[in-house]
């Protein structure tokens, strides 16, 4: 598991290997008082450190990207906000690390695309060395 719901009590650890006690992390981040839900992750847990309902925002266009396609409806896109919306805390936790896990592969350019195919010819033209 990437992500966990911060207990606001537990010590939390910076990427520096500082160390905060969760009194020290409230008197800091004076905001972390006030949400009920703050992600962090393990075992270095104050690399991410986001309040919740922020982030599930955050991740909501991928979602609708992910599950849809050009057919669906704006009726279909809002069933699947209202499900994405309606996830407990950890199946979005869930959710989230598996965005993040499997980002979409981006388009070749035509131009990286033709680069690609001109590699592939000169390689195909190279003398056959034979076998070292």
């Amino acid at each position: 598991m990437r992500y966990k719901i911060w207990n606001k009590t537990d010590r939390l650890f910076t990427p520096s290997g500082d160390s905060f006690s969760a009194e020290e992390v409230l008197a800091k981040y004076k905001l972390a008082q006030s949400f009920d839900h703050i992600i962090n992750d393990a075992p270095i847990n104050m690399g991410v450190f986001m309040e919740f309902t922020q982030t599930k925002e955050i991740y909501q266009p991928r979602i609708i990207d992910m599950a849809s396609t050009t057919e669906t409806t704006e009726l279909e896109k809002a069933e699947i906000i209202a499900e994405y919306k309606a996830l407990t805390v950890q199946a979005t936790l869930d959710m989230i690390t598996f965005l993040e896990d499997n980002q979409p592969a981006e388009e070749a350019t035509a131009e990286e695309r033709i680069a690609s195919a001109l590699e592939f010819q000169n390689l195909l033209a190279l003398p056959d060395m034979g076998v070292i």
